[in-house]
């Protein structure tokens, strides 16, 4: 859930021309692995010992160095293209619905590999966890709130994935039939990442300047409550046409734009729809023909949770588009955002970061630990922060220095205390107990996990059981 040397993009960037209209037509391409990059101090997988010497030392400039490390080479170039769009390596990974496919192709034909399934983008579809509200309160502009996820699993994840057929409800009901407690682990090369994008659609810009609002985050409020995009009244306006001149401002009224609050397109991980992303995006949102994507229309990441295996309870990093990338508001900082490594590109180096690899500090044990120390928030401003108390069932208490603090809202909570909650339960998929938590501590033997099975911390699993073979399966035990 969640949530740092050279400022690329202080100097001033070519202007690129406005990308031609995507081919119509499919593509398939392979899954591109995470590269070697060239960044001092920086392995991927690192050794678990080494991570978690980090993490007890409280070893902040080796872990935000590594999740830039992590940040580069997801947005690293692949050798793959749809159309004349490069894809980024991030772009080129599975999505839980193609391992899905995959699986059951492999049990007609046992040479069927990933590589095989017939695949373009990732689909954009609506979060699970909340509904955004389509315009911000106040102001004379209307930003653009609603956003557009994905979940994709690195080759290792993917693989993984694949071979032990993890999506299967019959699968995972098996392992508890077996007595098990959880899934086997995956590998400590697995990266899943949740990619969230904003679709800049025609109807979308200002009609007398053609230009694109977005909400930029602010940094979190004092209130103990679910802080929205549609309350930060803090704007930034995007140029689909590159002519835009933002230079780290923001318009903090949603007045207007401005030439310092107006950024390119190109300070962003895009790309363009193509008819096929636009129909999927009008479906899934139920738009309107006045309001529908088309082919041409651009979608932006504004935001992206990236999970590595690399340790047991994994490694979370969450990033975000930032106007002022060198000095970004908390859950990130100033100090996070100067261990950028030189391997970013312009677009890339426009994002901030927030990392969460304890749930409190000092880092308590994997079994038998307690919730109290210093709180660790991480947490994704797009994601997150529009939650309220509703939203956690869990109650979460650190105490700090004698005093309990209660953390039951999005931009007080942490990815690992979220994650860890993972289960499956042999009730229908849609009965699944997601169960979220803000920031505390919490065991791996913990009470709730009675009478469930722990999914290695990845919500995703739960979140897309296949329910293949399932009819045959219950009928069996019965």
């Amino acid at each position: 859930m969640l949530l740092a040397l050279a400022l690329i993009h202080c100097k001033p960037q070519p202007k690129e021309d406005a990308e031609a209209t995507p081919e119509l037509q499919a593509n398939e391409f392979v899954p591109a692995p995470f590269p070697k990059l060239d960044i001092p101090g920086f392995n991927f997988p690192e050794d678990s010992t080494t991570i978690n010497n980090w993490i007890a030392n409280n070893d902040m400039n080796n872990i935000h160095l590594h999740g830039w490390g992590i940040w580069a080479g997801l947005t690293s170039m692949s050798n793959d293209s749809i159309g004349d769009q490069v894809l980024r390596v991030f772009e080129t990974w599975a999505t839980p619905s193609d391992i899905i496919n995959a699986t059951n192709e492999k049990e007609k034909n046992e040479l069927f590999a990933l590589e095989n399934v017939q695949r373009g983008r990732a689909k954009l579809e609506m979060p699970n966890q909340f509904e955004h509200a389509a315009m911000l309160k106040g102001g004379t502009e209307q930003p653009d709130t609603q956003i557009a996820v994905s979940v994709a699993y690195s080759p290792a994840a993917a693989g993984f994935a694949l071979t032990n057929k993890i999506f299967r409800y019959t699968t995972l009901a098996g392992y508890m039939q077996e007595g098990k407690t959880e899934i086997p682990g995956f590998p400590n090369d697995a990266i899943t990442i949740k990619p969230t994008f904003k679709v800049i659609t025609q109807s979308a810009l200002q009609s007398n300047n053609g230009l694109y609002a977005m909400a930029a985050w602010p940094g979190p409020n004092a209130q103990s409550q679910g802080f929205p995009e549609e309350d930060w009244n803090t704007c930034i306006y995007v140029d689909v046409k590159n002519q835009g001149q933002g230079n780290g401002s923001v318009d903090k009224n949603c007045q207007g734009p401005a030439p310092a609050t107006t950024y390119d397109i190109s300070d962003f991980v895009h790309f363009q729809l193509s008819q096929e992303d636009a129909n999927y995006f009008n479906q899934e949102f139920g738009l309107d023909q006045a309001h529908q994507a088309q082919a041409g229309d651009y979608a932006i990441l504004v935001a992206m949770h990236v999970a590595t295996r690399e340790t047991t309870r994994w490694t979370w990093q969450s990033f975000w588009w930032a106007p002022n990338p060198d000095n970004p508001p908390a859950p990130s900082s100033a100090a996070i955002a100067a261990m950028r490594p030189k391997a970013l590109d312009a677009a890339a180096s426009h994002y901030a970061m927030t990392v969460a690899y304890s749930m409190v500090n000092p880092v308590q044990p994997e079994y038998g630990g307690q919730s109290v120390g210093s709180v660790v928030y991480g947490f994704n401003p797009y994601l997150e922060a529009g939650f309220g108390n509703s939203v956690f069932a869990r109650k979460a208490v650190v105490v700090s220095n004698g005093k309990p603090i209660q953390n039951d809202v999005g931009v007080r909570s942490n990815c690992m205390s979220c994650h860890i909650l993972a289960n499956f339960t042999q009730q229908p998929p849609n009965n699944q107990d997601f169960t979220y938590s803000g920031d505390q501590y919490i065991s791996l033997d913990d009470p709730f996990f009675t009478g469930k099975l722990k999914v290695d911390f990845a919500w995703s699993i739960t979140g897309n059981v296949d329910t293949t073979g399932m009819a045959a399966f219950m009928s069996k035990i019965q």
